[in-house]
């Protein structure tokens, strides 16, 4: 296996600061923090830029904020500057060593990637009915929380052989327990972590129809005999990794129950929006109509965001319910963008 070096003075070149941190701030531009640097940002690289010299540099302390949709989750997030634009600079210099050995069908945090690809590769897979009969659809319990330092270390270092920069990964693996939900690089590092275990199923066991997201994933096969045997294989694989299979993890007939996955239900002669994600957008949706909901830019946002997910599945008699045949919803988000002065998310759909 090819190991990559030299990688730490990539990482410090001030042009790759540069444009760590153009990429950091996107949809940003109004934070205090980006504001300042945006003031004399040559000042602020290379204070940066000195500081991973000098190795000064120290992942900064992180602030707390637990949610509680679609599950009770404690967010870590690190300031701006300098750790955001520090954590861009790394990856731009890191990411292409993966990606070229990642599994194809892997769609968190890879580039062109994301959940509707993901979610059209399901739809493809399930065409092939006689080699899709069931599906064991797994998920890894506190995924985030549970990976092991040492083991992602020791994973990162089978690619890396830069002392540098490996002794600045590790400075900002160790910097709390397991890997921080909310840092830019720990879905990242979620990717690296399960990469072999990917491999493992594809290589060893010949999975054609596999498709994971960050610590979803969902195995398709024609033998619910082979998927039981597969699922105590998994088990044990993961044990090693200090991991743990939810209890959620199941395997069953896809004609009988489709496929929940990736924010869809997917079908074998259609797709819809999950079930709860349709509920939230009913709702969302009134309390807009009845004034609940303030109409500004989130609002907007969010509508906008609805509107991406049920362009992506068979939703044409929701969106036409609560959307496009509502003309409240439609006269609010034409008001609240007039007077925002940004597009009417209205006139970007058409069915």
């Amino acid at each position: 296996m090819k190991r990559f070096g030299n990688l730490f003075c990539n990482i410090v070149d001030i042009e790759n600061l540069h444009k760590a941190h153009i990429n950091a701030r996107k949809g940003k531009s109004d934070y205090h923090e980006v504001k300042m640097v945006d003031v004399d940002p040559d000042y602020y690289i290379q204070k940066i830029h000195e500081m991973l010299i000098n190795k000064t540099y120290k992942t900064s302390e992180y602030s707390l904020k637990e949610i509680y949709e679609p599950k009770q989750r404690t967010i870590y997030k690190l300031p701006y500057y300098p750790d955001r634009i520090v954590h861009h600079a790394i990856m731009q210099v890191i990411q292409p060593i993966w990606d070229s050995v990642f599994i194809y069908d892997l769609y968190s945090a890879i580039p062109g990637k994301g959940l509707h690809a993901g979610s059209y590769r399901v739809r493809k897979f399930l065409k092939d009915i006689p080699n899709t009969q069931y599906c064991l659809k797994f998920d890894i319990s506190k995924f985030y929380p549970s990976m092991d330092h040492d083991v992602l270390i020791h994973l990162i270092s089978k690619k890396i052989k830069c002392k540098e920069t490996l002794n600045l990964l590790e400075e900002i693996i160790r910097s709390v327990p397991g890997v921080p939900i909310g840092n830019y690089l720990s879905q990242y590092f979620s990717n690296i972590y399960l990469n072999e275990f990917d491999h493992w199923l594809k290589e060893k066991w010949g999975i054609k129809y596999y498709v994971r997201y960050c610590d979803d994933g969902v195995i398709f096969h024609s033998d619910k005999g082979f998927l039981k045997r597969l699922l105590v294989e998994i088990s044990e694989y993961l044990s090693e990794l200090h991991l743990k299979l939810n209890p959620k993890t199941n395997i069953y007939p896809i004609d009988k129950c489709g496929v929940d996955f990736l924010g869809y239900h997917h079908y074998r002669t259609h797709t819809r929006l999950r079930k709860s994600s349709a509920r939230n957008l009913k709702t969302r949706m009134k309390e807009i109509e009845s004034g609940k909901i303030k109409s500004d830019v989130s609002t907007v946002s969010s509508v906008m965001s609805s509107l991406g997910w049920l362009k992506h599945c068979n939703s044409y008699n929701l969106a036409t319910k609560l959307i496009f045949g509502n003309s409240a919803i439609i006269t609010i988000m034409a008001e609240c963008s007039a007077n925002l002065k940004i597009r009417n998310p209205m006139e970007k759909f058409t069915w």
